[in-house]
């Protein structure tokens, strides 16, 4: 196996080395608002691409250069944007698994260049890659390896992770298949709902079978004895995940621990560590912020469906005025706007979306979200607004 190694190390958070965009460098560069006649912009103070994923597509885009004549594949999605992926696919790079996959997928050979996406990827999939010979390009976002470090010291240590995250998401996944490979124990969970069982479990009040029974496919390691494998607890959390309801979780967690073991044993019995990536907190934070202060009358959050810190922005702002999840440009139309339930995943079709008169609209985007892809979508809410922006971006 000959590692990858890039032209560019992609090392400055502060600079952005794929999918520019003029007007969101110029929103990025002022205050983060543009009056277009009746339509008043305003942009979170963090958003769209983070570091770890621009450096990811940068290294893809380095490979395909690098590499002209052997075969490129990517494990599954580079990460959760269509837009990314489609664009990989038409530079000839083939997927291995997922929406994207290719028929050809199981026929690797050693002269293949084979990228692990932002996410990680399972130990078993790696040991195969080197068993094989290829050339493996590793893109794994940095702040990804965090829980992976601290999952590593759990196994360690003799406990059993808790994982505040989504079975089938990719890095998740890789967390499980790591901790797995080390001997050790994990559990999943999805939300205060599925955390309220395993605490019903910690304190006594639920047993073995029906909390096993009540927990997903895949949400808990082979052979997971609650009494014998909650013993000693330690968090973490997949990164983009909604920080708010990992704290809920943490403190959730460690009030049935203390339940059960007492204030002074719950010390040891019971470790946290918050691994959101600082751009998804970042991210959420300024939603938070913007919604609370901005004067919105909506919001329009951009990113793909299955992106779960996109879908948390969007439950960051719900509630306080209207929230859209859309993928793009063409899920807006003047009468109607195409978006997914922050909730329920649901993909829905609101009629009469954008007030008359003067309106204040708050722009967003997740962590897998490119700048043009953002940028194409507010022109076309100024579209369907009937404004102009070239007079707003003269100077």
């Amino acid at each position: 196996m000959t590692p990858q190694t890039t032209t560019a190390d992609y090392d400055d958070p502060s600079r952005r080395y794929s999918y520019r965009s003029e007007l969101i460098e110029r929103l990025r560069g002022g205050d983060g608002s543009l009056e277009c006649g009746r339509v008043t912009l305003r942009t979170a103070t963090s958003f769209g691409f983070c570091w770890g994923v621009d450096r990811a597509v940068s290294m893809v885009r380095d490979a395909i250069a690098e590499h002209p004549d052997e075969r490129i594949w990517l494990l599954d999605q580079m990460i959760h944007n269509p837009r990314v992926n489609a664009d990989f696919k038409a530079m000839g790079v083939r997927f291995l698994r997922g929406p994207f996959s290719d028929p050809d997928g199981g026929d690797l050979r050693a002269d293949d260049v084979v990228i692990i996406p932002a996410f990680s990827a399972k130990v078993e999939d790696e040991e195969r890659l080197k068993q094989l010979g290829c050339t493996i390009v590793d893109t794994t976002c940095p702040w990804v390896v965090r829980p992976h470090r601290r999952a590593v010291r759990y196994v360690n240590d003799g406990y059993t992770t808790v994982i505040h995250g989504l079975v089938r998401h990719e890095e998740t996944a890789a967390s499980c298949s790591l901790i797995a490979s080390r001997g050790g124990h994990f559990l999943v969970v999805a939300d205060q709902v599925e955390t309220a069982r395993l605490c019903a479990a910690i304190r006594g009040e639920l047993g073995a079978a029906e909390l096993l029974a009540s927990l997903p496919e895949e949400a808990c390691s082979p052979d997971f004895d609650p009494a014998v494998h909650l013993a000693l607890v330690g968090t973490i959390n997949q990164t983009t995940m909604l920080a708010s309801e990992t704290r809920l979780i943490e403190d959730m967690i460690r009030s049935a621990v203390v339940v059960r073991d007492g204030e002074a044993a719950a010390v040891d019995a019971f470790r946290e560590l918050n691994t959101i990536c600082k751009a998804t907190q970042d991210n959420q934070d300024a939603v938070v912020s913007m919604a609370e202060s901005a004067g919105l009358d909506l919001m329009v959050v951009v990113g793909g469906y299955d992106s779960s810190n996109t879908r948390n922005l969007t439950r960051a702002a719900d509630g306080r005025f209207p929230s859209y999840h859309v993928i793009g440009p063409e899920a807006v139309d003047v009468g109607s706007i195409r978006h997914r339930c922050p909730v329920t995943g649901k993909p829905l079709v609101t009629h009469d979306w954008l007030p008359a008169g003067d309106v204040t609209v708050g722009f967003t985007a997740g962590a897998s979200t490119p700048d043009t892809l953002l940028g194409a979508t507010i022109q076309a809410v100024l579209e369907a607004a009937q404004v102009p922006l070239e007079a707003a971006l003269r100077p």
